[in-house]
């Protein structure tokens, strides 16, 4: 079994199962005993934790995920050391990895890559923006709740961008896969890193396979460095162009050609959503090669004018080689040692003073047809108002344009209706000229996702991904923790305008109301439990050897009829069913219940002196017992001068004495001191319940000091 379960850190932590093991630290899940939630507890292994490296990079990762807070971010609670462990206490996470989804489908649809995409660089945004490359990034770092939400975790490598360049840490690389050129050669990275690491992760989502693969990790980061990637469509015919010119942008070679920053590549993602026949023209670029053989100069003859415009510094003669020297020169520059006027700048400044009159021409050319509103041919034709108009009324009523029409959704009109156009009202155009209008699809209609039982912060990036707002509204919950959504209106499924609020109501826990506790006693194990929480109290089980029924209860640590607030912990002792209790005394036991002359427990309260068997040298305590007891006992005496047991130990029910006494008949000489000490049968427990001066000779005797403390300590010792 592993040594850390049941650990409890800094006594509010508890660890309860494995979850995952990782090459530096292992991930447990814990219960946070203060705010009663579920928690991932990473551990640094006890090998690392006294290498100053791996330390570094265990509290880099808490230093970074500390400074950010975003629903896109796996959150942290705590990090602190103790037992000579090195830990971070984060944000449970109950989903998978991104890694077991694309191994699970094979390959992802498109909307599935792009939803997830842009909530991963939402996230890098904000670490982006805090100074944090994140270094790391690949499937196995993303988690996928059941909602769609996307978490991104393990900053374990992240270098804040203030660092300098040159330390160790730019020495460390993310998983070869995913990693970029610039840092598979050990140079410096920055945000850009990030974006290539995005962008092959969508080409593994997009394709079910990673652009480089070899035999060796150092052979797939030569590939990183010097190979181009085959592209998707390669693998996947049915990858949109636009969508895979995204991808090759973000992992361009270069990184001054990539994607500058994550809101940037969001834009793109978001204009493809919008239109999947956009293209970028990313492709269309040419393509730097990190080819460094130096290529031979190539020079066109040039006249004298161009010679004087266009070439470089002049050096001197011997400096200049032998076949370019015609090139820079005319055939008299060397033979004409005399300095010659120049005519480049004159013509120069008529050549500039002609392109601005020209274009001076044009624009005002420009201008005025875009401000004339009346006709000056019979071919001309004034421009109407069409936005507010049905686009297929406005193509039947005006038919000397030709309306091309695009659509979008739009919450102000409804479908059908022309809400931009091309040419301004009155405008002149030719007649038969094309003239774009933009026609309303109507206000988009969204479904309302189910968030009810998710913590608010998965909620409203599930409910913002789907265009809604938010309203959040706090409630007092019994059944959903604080910090969880209780419902939402509307309700999951509904289908509303896109922009509409959703209101959802968030738990702040339970009432404050106080409680009763119910009797227990004799009831089953999951009457008990059903009766607690209908009192809104959180039962314990703790299973005891006992004689009475397997899966019974036998005690509880808090009497029935006490009030107590909502929640309270209730420890419930339930039976074994291991049979007989056994004597832990070695000796005889006395049941006061089947005495030598057939009396009963009430039978003998109070001592009747005329009773058999009670003289001859003994005397009869009266043990008092409290109201509130109903559990059984050991009642022990010893002599207090030399601690020797007076007597058997005598079993006693005490439900049959509650609120009265007991008469124990014990038997000695002289004057003595005792102690009389209860032991549960059922725990083992032993405490002292009172002394007594006992003078045996008169059968008298004087309590001086006494207890009833001792039965609740007895009863409630295991589990505390």
């Amino acid at each position: 079994m592993d040594g850390m379960i049941g650990l409890r850190l800094e006594g509010r932590y508890e660890i309860t199962e494995l979850i995952g093991v990782g090459g530096m630290s292992d991930v447990y899940k814990g219960i946070d005993i203060m705010e009663n939630r579920a928690v991932a507890v990473k551990i640094l292994k006890r090998e690392y934790s006294e290498n100053e490296e791996f330390v570094r990079c265990f509290r880099n990762e808490s230093k970074a995920i500390a400074v950010l807070s975003h629903p896109n971010i796996v959150k942290i609670f705590d990090v602190g050391y103790e037992h000579g462990l090195q830990y971070i206490v984060m944000e449970f996470i109950d989903g998978i990895t991104l890694k077991e989804c694309i191994e699970h489908k094979g390959l992802l649809q498109w909307r599935e890559c792009v939803h997830y995409t842009i909530q991963i660089l939402r996230a890098l945004q904000l670490a982006h923006d805090r100074g944090i490359i994140h270094r790391d990034i690949k499937p196995q770092n993303v988690m996928l709740l059941s909602d769609g939400t996307i978490k991104v975790m393990d900053f374990g490598i992240a270098r804040f961008s203030r660092q300098n360049a040159a330390s160790s840490t730019e020495k460390t690389m993310g998983s070869v896969h995913y990693v970029s050129p610039e840092q598979a050669r050990g140079d410096r990275t920055d945000e850009r890193s990030d974006i290539y690491s995005v962008g092959v992760m969508m080409y593994e989502m997009l394709t079910g396979r990673k652009p480089f693969d070899a035999d060796t990790p150092v052979a797939v980061a030569l590939k990183h460095m010097n190979e181009e990637p085959p592209k998707p469509s390669d693998f996947v015919s049915s990858i949109y162009v636009g969508l895979e010119e995204i991808i090759l942008h973000a992992m361009e070679k270069d990184p001054d050609k990539r994607y500058q920053s994550a809101s940037g590549m969001i834009v793109d993602i978001e204009a493809f959503k919008n239109d999947q026949s956009i293209t970028f023209g990313y492709a269309d670029e040419p393509v730097k090669r990190f080819d460094k053989t130096p290529k031979p100069l190539s020079f066109k003859k040039k006249n004298a004018k161009d010679a004087v415009v266009s070439k470089p510094k002049r050096k001197k003669k011997e400096e200049i080689p032998l076949e370019y020297e015609e090139e820079y020169f005319d055939e008299d520059d060397e033979e004409d040692s005399e300095p010659r006027r120049s005519y480049v700048l004159p013509i120069l400044a008529a050549m500039t003073v002609t392109v601005i009159i020209v274009a001076t021409l044009f624009v005002a050319r420009v201008i005025l047809g875009a401000f004339q509103t009346a006709p000056s041919s019979s071919n001309d034709y004034t421009m109407p108002k069409l936005i507010g108009k049905n686009y297929y009324e406005a193509r039947a009523e005006y038919t000397d344009i030709i309306l091309v029409a695009s659509e979008e959704f739009n919450s102000e009109y409804e479908a059908g209706i022309i809400v931009e156009q091309e040419k301004a009202e009155g405008r002149i155009v030719k007649i038969g000229d094309a003239v774009r209008v933009v026609v309303s699809k109507g206000t988009r209609m969204v479904t309302v996702p189910d968030v009810v039982n998710y913590h608010y912060n998965s909620a409203y990036a599930a409910l913002t991904g789907e265009d809604l707002n938010v309203l959040r509204i706090e409630i007092e919950s019994d059944d959903v923790a604080a910090g969880y959504v209780v419902k939402s209106s509307p309700t999951a499924y509904s289908s509303v305008e896109e922009g509409s609020t959703v209101k959802v109501y968030v738990s702040i826990g339970p009432s404050t109301e106080d409680t009763v506790v119910p009797d227990l006693a004799g009831k089953t194990v999951t009457e008990a439990e059903d009766m607690l929480r209908q009192a809104y109290l959180e039962p314990k089980l703790q299973y005891i050897e006992s004689s009475e029924p397997a899966d019974t209860v036998v005690s509880q640590n808090i009497v029935a009829g006490d009030v107590v607030t909502r929640n309270t912990v209730i420890t419930v002792y339930i039976s074994d069913g291991t049979g007989i209790i056994s004597n832990p005394f070695g000796d005889d036991i006395i049941d006061i219940g089947d005495d030598p002359a057939g009396n009963t427990g009430d039978d003998l309260s109070p001592f009747d002196p005329s009773a058999p068997n009670y003289n001859d040298g003994s005397v009869i305590i009266n043990v008092d017992i409290p109201s509130n007891v109903s559990s059984t006992y050991y009642v022990i005496f010893n002599n207090d001068e030399n601690g020797e047991k007076i007597g058997d130990a005598v079993y006693i029910n005490a439900a049959n004495y509650a609120g009265s006494y007991v008469p124990i008949s014990i038997s000695g000489s002289g004057t003595m001191r005792v102690s009389a000490s209860l032991r549960s049968p059922r725990t083992g427990m032993i405490a002292q319940l009172a002394q007594y001066e006992i003078d045996f000779d008169n059968g008298t005797y004087i309590c001086t000091n006494y207890s009833n403390y001792t039965f609740t300590l007895v009863d409630i010792s295991i589990g505390f």
